[in-house]
């Protein structure tokens, strides 16, 4: 035995008598079978109904450093007996409540109602914002085409069509763990609510960037070539598109680190290859840049060097061409880290350049933070403005700064280079639905 945060939901059902829960049906005239089927009368019946619960607890919001703005996670209900009793005895000791087996163990008489809870354990204490879909309370059902769908002729009716069945969403948001008063207590949410509270904490984050670097990652930009101009932003300042599906995982690109370090070592002369880098990351950005460039060009114990030797060659980088140009080995050697996910990451920076590995994802957020702000200065939204902002006033100026935006290619763009690769799709799920607390059931379809 031990002891176990339970997260859990208590709910009512109810078989609904009446026309709302009857189903209709012809009526048989035995003394006339060939009567016109047309012309029979209808009835209506009631039935029992069964219940099979199945309740999923999901969150996308990104509670650790490298998670980018969307990291899903899905608990499944599960039936813990221990734990029932002492639910009912917190919320009403004279209701009985059914877990989700004994839910649908009977029928549901017309007009019975019945009480139950869903339970989970092992939940992120760190989440915030979280849905829970319930499948069971309607068989209705769609058929649709997957994305990229290969239909032939020569495959049967429906071949390429998946079944989906239509699930209830509930989204609720509960206070951070440090709010100890409230922190057992979730409420009621708004579609939107998450998409806007992460999209506009993440511009508050870009904004207060400046203040604490000493930076001016706009004119740093602009330096290298890397700012806004007549055809938008350099592409190679983008992340690869991940699509819409927010169960691929955004970790984030080196791509754009990449780029504007090639870009700083293109530049003439030393003064202004150091200009542009204080400008962009601040004398912090300086001495990190420095470390990596020295953890490659600098000595190291031998099993450093076997490392960086077979790191080297895969990139097809002599040792000699390593010493004369450091911060030009340290853009090819970190390009295989791109498919690994943060932890990886991490650990294989740590392997190759040793402590000056953990500079990394410093420095690809300060690029995206710099990308960021030059957006907002050619869309024409104040920083000052946003920096005095919550998250969600901050939201709101962004979404009255981009209603401007009437083409809408560069309207993606612009949100892909404020909020990567994900951008598009939150800032179409915030801006679509803004309902308030007493908003109506949302559905959606699963398979």
């Amino acid at each position: 035995m031990r002891r176990s945060r339970v997260w859990y939901l208590v709910y009512r059902v109810r078989n609904v008598a009446g026309p709302l829960a009857s189903g209709m049906r012809l009526k048989t005239e035995t003394d006339d079978p060939g009567t016109d089927r047309s012309t029979r009368a209808v009835e209506r019946f009631e039935r029992p109904i069964r219940f099979l619960p199945h309740f999923v607890l999901e969150s996308f919001e990104a509670v650790a450093e490298g998670e980018g703005l969307v990291a899903y996670r899905a608990y499944l209900d599960r039936v813990m007996p221990t734990a029932l009793a002492a639910i009912r005895g917190r919320e009403d000791p004279r209701r009985p409540l059914l877990d989700s087996a004994a839910m649908a163990a009977e029928e549901i008489a017309p007009g019975e109602e019945r009480w139950g809870v869903a339970t989970w354990e092992a939940i992120d204490p760190r989440i915030d914002f979280f849905s829970i879909t319930v499948t069971g309370l309607t068989n209705a059902l769609q058929w649709r085409l997957p994305p990229g769908a290969d239909v032939k002729a020569a495959n049967g009716p429906n071949a390429a069509l998946q079944q989906v069945l239509q699930s209830l969403r509930l989204d609720f948001w509960k206070p951070g763990d440090a709010d100890l008063d409230r922190a057992d207590q979730a409420s009621i949410g708004f579609r939107g609510m998450f998409e806007r509270m992460t999209l506009g904490a993440r511009l508050l984050d870009d904004a207060s960037r400046p203040g604490l670097n000493a930076s001016t990652p706009e004119a740093g930009l602009e330096r290298l070539g890397l700012g806004w101009g007549e055809q938008g932003i350099d592409k190679d300042m983008l992340e690869p598109d991940l699509g819409d599906d927010p169960e691929v995982p955004d970790w984030g690109s080196l791509r754009p680190l990449q780029t504007v370090i090639r870009k700083v070592l293109a530049l003439p002369d030393a003064a202004a290859r150091a200009a542009a880098v204080r400008e962009v990351f601040g004398e912090r950005g300086v001495r990190y840049l420095r470390d990596l460039a020295e953890a490659v060009g600098m000595p190291v114990d031998p099993e450093r060097e076997a490392v960086r030797q077979e790191a080297l060659e895969r990139a097809g980088i002599s040792a000699e061409d390593a010493a004369k140009a450091p911060l030009a080995a340290v853009v090819e050697l970190i390009g295989p880290f791109e498919s690994l996910s943060p932890s990886e990451r991490r650990e294989a920076a740590g392997r190759l350049f040793g402590e000056a590995g953990q500079h990394l994802e410093w420095l690809m957020r300060e690029v995206q933070a710099a990308r960021a702000l030059a957006t907002l200065e050619a869309i024409g939204l104040p920083l000052r403005e946003v920096q005095r902002a919550d998250a969600l006033a901050a939201f709101e100026s962004l979404e009255t700064a981009l209603m401007e935006q009437k083409d809408p290619g560069r309207l993606t763009e612009i949100l892909q280079a404020l909020f990567g690769s994900r951008g598009p799709a939150l800032y179409r799920d915030a801006s679509a639905v803004h309902e308030g607390i007493d908003h109506g059931w949302a559905f959606r379809y699963d398979l």
